[in-house]
């Protein structure tokens, strides 16, 4: 299992090397801890409130990279973790959250970070809270498909309508970088519509929905 955090615009991402043993999930007024080390059922609750997700970790110092409990192919030096983190908080910067093996795979910012030299390895405890990052969207009449009212030309004719728009796409072929998640939200309008689209392609996608291919096609839900 990673957990993954990807800037959305340049596409950089990088992962953690010490996993935090639970991820905190605020929506709706609820929390709901994820225990991300040894994963059970994973649910996340629809809503039109802003999820949020927060965990106090440790950014391992250099003499701790060789742990067995460290992914030392993630591992960056504590202060450059800090410097990257602080920059996302300051800037805004839209963020893609993913941890596999588990549903959490969100557009977010990160609202809260705290970071404190700790013990004698060159380790950074820290705390940090992501905000779920929703995009304000605005829509054409013609994106929307509605049809402007009948207007009458000089002669008294009923001036001739547009053609209507073109029907909704009812098949996606997958490409690559692509997620049930962003599929979801791009074409249903809702990301959380994943499992939705899962059930529907369960006979192509497999048992395990994280797990999708280019080439693959997909049935979209009405």
């Amino acid at each position: 299992m990673d957990v993954y955090i990807t800037e959305k615009e340049t596409g950089t991402r990088i992962a953690l090397a010490m996993l935090p043993e639970k991820v905190k999930h605020k929506g709706s007024a609820k929390f709901q801890s994820y225990d991300i080390i040894n994963v059970g059922e994973v649910k996340l609750p629809r809503g039109t409130k802003l999820l949020s997700f927060s965990w106090s970790g440790t950014f391992p110092g250099e003499s701790r990279k060789s742990a067995s409990f460290i992914k030392a192919h993630h591992w960056k030096a504590p202060k450059e973790m800090e410097s990257i983190f602080e920059r996302w908080r300051k800037n805004g910067t839209v963020l893609i959250l993913m941890v596999t093996e588990t549903w959490i795979n969100h557009e977010v910012m990160v609202s809260d970070y705290t970071g404190t030299p700790t013990g004698g390895c060159g380790d950074v405890s820290y705390d940090v809270t992501f905000i779920e990052n929703k995009e304000i969207k605005i829509y054409t009449t013609s994106e929307l498909n509605i049809m402007p009212s009948a207007k009458t030309n000089e002669n008294g004719t009923t001036a001739t309508r547009p053609e209507p728009a073109a029907a909704a796409a009812t098949t996606y072929t997958v490409k690559k970088g692509d997620n049930l998640w962003n599929i979801a939200k791009k074409f249903l309008g809702d990301g959380s519509r994943y499992k939705e689209l899962y059930e529907l392609n369960k006979d192509t996608i497999g048992s395990n929905p994280n797990l999708i291919y280019p080439g693959q096609t997909f049935t979209l839900p009405a």
